[in-house]
């Protein structure tokens, strides 16, 4: 995904974070998109930090991988490496009301049953932010999935 953000947006820059073992062959792939030159990468565990700087931190597919407490910690990671005016992007499934998006439900149930985590609503996002130092400013839908947006709370709770 940051290879096609960086492809799309040729004066961007990127850090590929995740674990070192994932990490480990991203070199290739971002070279052959052109974008190597653009992008740094680094490993580690976003239950201990994150690159600090950056003016957006996007995730897709993470915090539904989290029960709350979990969810809350990589989200408190993330809000200490960041500073104003960043923003912190959530490419997540957004539970809906009763029937629509079943295909967010059926992921839900599956998530119940399978790794842990779980998809959630637009006011689970917010309680999430709220208490891991973020507001939600909004929810935008993207293909089968939401981007949930937040920014920084003033003061940390």
């Amino acid at each position: 995904m940051l290879a096609a953000i960086l492809s799309a947006y040729p004066q961007a820059r990127g850090t590929l974070f995740d674990q070192p073992q994932v990490v480990e062959g991203a070199e290739a792939n971002l070279k052959e998109r052109g974008v190597m030159n653009r992008c740094d990468i680094a490993g580690g565990s976003f239950f201990e930090s994150v690159p600090q700087g950056g003016d957006a931190y996007l995730m897709r597919s993470i915090i539904h991988d989290w029960e709350d407490p979990e969810a809350i910690a990589i989200l408190k990671v993330c809000r200490r490496a960041m500073r104003e005016p960043a923003r912190l992007l959530l490419i997540e499934r957004n539970v809906a009301p009763p029937n629509e998006m079943p295909a967010t439900k059926f992921s839900d149930l599956n998530m119940l049953v399978g790794p842990g985590g779980r998809e959630r609503t637009r006011d689970e996002y917010a309680s999430l932010f709220q208490a891991s130092g973020f507001e939600l400013t909004r929810v935008l839908p993207a293909g089968t999935g939401n981007v949930v947006e937040a920014r920084l709370r003033q003061a940390l709770g």
